[in-house]
Order: C-alpha cells, then structure tokens, then sequence
C-alpha cells in the first residue's frame, strides 16, 4: 500500500477545507431555518392546512422525492432548464513514466497535472412528452513541472452538443426517457516529448512533425435515462448510451462508443425539514478524441451535497474521484476534482 507524501497529504487537507468552505458559503448565502421552511423556499401546497411532509415539488420529482441531479449523469425529466458547471481538479501523487529520447533516459521530473472544466446546458420542453437540448463543454489539462509538461503535454477539449429528449414510460415511482444526440468534439494537443524526438530523427523540424495537433471527432447516438423513487427521501437515476463516430485513430473507420452511469439521492427535506440532499455514484465515459492513447474509458465515483430548499432551484457540490491509466503508464492515474453546479428550471 503506498503512503501519500507530506504534499499529497496538505493537497488532501487543503480539498478537504475548499469543499468545506463552499458548504459553508452555500448554507450562509441561503438564510433558511427550521422553523421558517413554510415561508422561505419555493416548495408548493395542496392547500393551507398541509405540512412540510405533504410538500409538492414541480421539478425533479417523483413520488414526493426530489431528486438530486448529478450533470454527469443527468436525468430523464421533460423540463425546461439552465445548467452551469465550473470545476477544477488535480492529480494525486503521479507517478511520471521514464521519458526516453532516442534511447537515452532523460532525468526523471516530478510533477502533477492540473484539470478545469467548465460546462454550459440549455434544455427547453416542446411538448409533455418532449425536449430539446444543446450544451457546450471546455476542459483543460496541463502539466504542472517540467516532468509532467513534456510527458503529458498541454490539452485543450472542446464540443458542444444537441440532442432530444422524449418520454418513453412514466408512473408515479418511475419514469424512462429516451435520448437522441449528435456530438461534435476537437481535442488539441501539444505533445512536446514526440515533437523533440521528431526534430531528433529527422535532424530538422518536418511538416508532419506538429508539435500543436488538433483531432476533431463527429458521433451520433441514443439512449435511455431512468429515474425510480424508492420513497419521498430515497431515489435512484441511471443512464445508458450508443454511439458510432469518428475515432481519434485516423486509420480506423467509425467506431461504437458506450456510456454508463447511476447514482442514488437522498433529500432530507421531507422527513427531518432539513434542506439538505446527497448524492452518491459512478458513471464511465470516454474521453473523445483521446482513446488511443487511453487503455480503459476513465472511471468516475462522485459524491454531491446539495440545497433543496428551493423548488426552481438544483444547487450544488460535487467532488469527483477520477482513474484511468495511458497506454505508456505502469499505473493508473488519479485525480480528484471539486465542481459547482447550479441549474434553474423555469
């Protein structure tokens, strides 16, 4: 078992303290007490005479449970909305492979690698029974030292996509909705450990030696996203996806890509008039544009905190672990990510 470094362990303490902190911030901005639940958040009633256990949300709700929703993971409701996702990330103590140039081991550099994503989504209900979706997605990815910045090189992913969401089955405990996407991605590299050994082959920089790269990738695809309440504080909501594309290898044709996830929620508002909902999961999505240099689509296990105090209202925490192990590592890499997720039905 390995034993973190006295800086992994101040990063560790310093997550733990950001999260912290926001939690602190999001309890502190939104003045809510026990006692004033009835007068302050956006929750409707049958009538005057009902209580907090009787509460009838609009949104995200299925048997008198609201459900916590994860961007990742989304969910399966017709509804009209406004997502917002910032986060960023870093590595847990990387273990940098032996940088070798023309057979000659270049001296070995510590390092990390630096993640930031920020994710934009608008949804609009056409129908009861149908919508239309458009999101735009910027993720950055960056070497830390010497050591990680020739061996991983800069990335910048870029992509947006549009899609449909419609109705597929619904009752008062469970609903299932289909999905209808088309994705348009571009993956910029800068490898800077294959541009040197390129100049060192051929002796001078050639046009085939790029040291910036960019790979763009086009799929289309569907599939289906479910959400069951097990009661008014329980619930669970998955999703699966099919896709076929263009694949970052150019001397492959298209290629079939499959998505996964699923998470459970608990909101405590019902039961214990706490305007507080977790949410734990894991979902595995590929890394568009990136597989070839990539052994297994990255694994994510997440854990949010959310307020559900507010009807019209999806406010968030979410820390996010992250594996996946390159093809020229002996081992995986981690990182762990802290995102702030706000979306607004309307």
């Amino acid at each position: 078992m390995k034993i973190l470094s006295h800086k992994s362990r101040l990063r560790i303490v310093g997550m733990y303290n950001l999260i912290l902190g926001l939690l602190i911030f999001l309890s502190a901005s939104v003045p809510v007490s026990a006692n004033g639940l009835s007068n302050m958040n956006g929750l409707k009633l049958t009538n005057s005479g009902d209580s907090l256990k009787s509460r009838v949300y609009e949104h995200a709700t299925l048997k008198g449970h609201k459900f916590i929703i994860n961007s990742s993971i989304g969910s399966p409701f017709i509804q009209t909305f406004l997502e917002n996702r910032l986060g960023a990330g870093q590595t847990i103590d990387l273990d940098i492979p032996t940088i070798r140039i023309s057979g000659t081991e270049v001296v070995q550099l510590k390092g990390e690698l630096l993640f930031t994503a920020l994710n934009l989504k608008y949804q609009q209900k056409i129908k009861d029974w149908m919508a239309f979706n458009a999101s735009v997605l910027v993720t950055g990815r960056l070497g830390t030292k010497a050591g990680s910045l020739i061996s991983e090189g800069v990335n910048v992913f870029t992509g947006y996509q549009m899609g449909w969401l419609f109705k597929v089955y619904e009752n008062k405990e469970m609903m299932l909705s289909g999905t209808l996407d088309i994705t348009n991605n571009s993956v910029t590299i800068i490898d800077l450990e294959k541009f040197v050994q390129g100049i060192i082959d051929s002796g001078k920089i050639t046009k085939d030696n790029q040291l910036v790269k960019e790979i763009p990738t086009l799929r289309a695809g569907g599939g289906l996203r479910g959400s069951y309440a097990f009661n008014q504080t329980f619930g669970f909501t998955g999703f699966a996806s099919l896709s076929n594309g263009e694949s970052a290898d150019r001397d492959n044709s298209n290629d079939w890509f499959f998505n996964f996830g699923l998470a459970f929620d608990a909101d405590l508002m019902p039961k214990q008039k706490v305007p507080i909902g977790f949410l734990l999961g894991f979902y595995s999505i590929d890394f568009a544009g990136a597989e070839v240099a990539l052994e297994n689509d990255p694994k994510n296990f997440v854990f949010q905190i959310n307020y559900t105090g507010k009807e019209d209202l999806n406010l968030g925490v979410d820390v996010n672990y992250q594996t996946y192990k390159p093809v020229n590592y002996d081992r995986n890499i981690s990182f762990v990510n802290v995102s702030l997720g706000l979306k607004y039905f309307f």
